[in-house]
């Protein structure tokens, strides 16, 4: 029998996803600036996974947040989102996925190109970055 397994995400406590290359493909890249590939249904899962456990989710994006609002709201998506406002400085909404394009505080952020800084020396950093 197998031991059950406890979550180690705190409740109420954000997780913040990237949009390109996280949620939108992006295969590629920026080109001109539209949102123009295929969703990632695996993160969309994990998304409404997140919610029902009571952890609220946003999106981070350097785009402009109504941009990402108008795609999201033509996909066949069962969870809704909305456009964090400015001056909020925490999202803990579980019922729909708050857009932004400003840091909030999350106890995660998933992104495609995040590197873990975790006290690395300017010289492990560099060692990091080279062709081994």
């Amino acid at each position: 029998m197998k031991e059950a397994k406890e979550l180690l995400l705190k409740e109420a406590h954000a997780v913040a996803f990237d949009f390109d290359g996280v949620i939108h493909k992006y295969s590629e890249g920026w080109k001109d600036g539209s949102i123009y590939d295929d969703y990632n249904w695996k993160v969309l899962d994990l998304m409404l996974i997140l919610q029902v456990s009571k952890i609220p989710v946003f999106i981070l994006s350097t785009r402009e947040p109504e941009q990402i609002k108008e795609w999201w709201d033509k996909q066949p998506f069962a969870i809704s989102c909305e456009i964090i406002p400015d001056d909020c400085k925490f999202w803990n909404k579980t019922n729909t996925v708050g857009i932004t394009n400003r840091k909030l505080p999350a106890q995660v952020y998933v992104d495609d190109r995040a590197y873990k800084y975790t006290g690395q020396t300017p010289q492990q950093f560099l060692i990091d970055f080279t062709d081994k």
